[in-house]
């Protein structure tokens, strides 16, 4: 089976490789790019130069637009990067609400502590953002297709953090033995994909992603390790027994979720970020 450690090693090295694959379209456009050459070739058929020169031409056109509305060039390609899109935008909200599903559904002591140790990762993202006051790359505020743009600092990535956290101790401390590989290996491609995105549309430099992955699995194994505990005795699991679940049924009351709620509205989803942005634009019109 599995160590903490080597699925920590695991899902770095990984995600890590698939944050810094270059876009498909990149090998699309070579791969054109190539055929050009070939088929302007002297010796090459009259037709093949006929059909390269219109080629060319629709090439000059696409690309001239602006990088937002650049089209990808296969089919392959085109499937990969709005697959990569797609995880990329609806990360947060899908890993929140899946996290939440498991608080409801499991409603138990362990679950419950590593909610709130996902919560005190998530709060440090942003205290580490401040302290380190690090840049998010230039080229963001020039990309048409992020509407809503971060105007905290990128260093470490918050979301690179909690997913590398939850991701860990979900894996930990609640998939069993038997199925933490397969659910290690699909959180691992899930997170790369994800990050891949943040990368791809100049939310994150690499190394922002790549610190928010350290930190996060660190929290997590940290957490593991004295918040559940060996045995699941540590301090903070003894404290949530003691006070939040039954002794009867070991279950906390499903009334106490809309404490998750509240809080992951304010955490997890950057309210602070959106009132500020608000404020920000709201001071411009005026």
């Amino acid at each position: 089976s599995l160590t903490p450690t080597m699925i920590t090693a695991v899902h770095l090295i990984i995600s890590l490789a698939l944050t810094t694959l270059p876009s498909a379209d990149a090998f699309a456009t070579a791969g054109t790019s190539r055929a050009s050459i070939n088929e302007n070739h002297p010796y090459a058929p009259a037709g093949s130069r006929m059909r390269n020169a219109r080629t060319a031409s629709s090439l000059t056109q696409l690309f001239d637009k602006p990088h937002s509305q650049n089209t990808v060039m296969t089919s392959e390609s085109n499937i990969f990067y709005y697959i990569t899109t797609g995880v990329g935008k609806t990360a947060s909200t899908l890993v929140s609400v899946s996290f939440f599903i498991i608080l409801a559904y499991q409603r138990d002591a362990v679950i419950l502590t590593l909610w709130i140790g996902s919560i005190l990762n998530a709060v440090l993202s942003k205290v580490f953002k401040k302290l380190l006051n690090h840049e998010r790359p230039t080229a963001l505020q020039n990309n048409d297709k992020v509407k809503l743009k971060p105007s905290d600092g990128g260093m470490p990535s918050s979301h690179a953090m909690s997913l590398a956290f939850i991701g860990t101790v979900i894996c930990e401390g609640v998939v069993p033995m038997e199925y933490r590989p397969v659910a290690g290996l699909a959180m691992v491609t899930y997170s790369a994909i994800a990050l891949r995105y943040r990368v791809r549309d100049h939310l994150h430099t690499l190394e922002q992603v790549a610190a928010g992955l350290v930190f996060g699995l660190g929290n997590a194994l940290t957490w593991l390790k004295f918040g559940v505990g060996d045995s699941n005795a540590g301090p903070v699991l003894s404290w949530v027994q003691d006070h939040w679940v039954s002794a009867e049924t070991g279950l906390f009351p499903y009334s106490a979720l809309a404490i998750p709620i509240v809080v992951g509205i304010l955490v997890v989803g950057s309210f602070e970020r959106r009132i500020a942005l608000r404020i920000k634009n709201r001071g411009k019109d005026e």
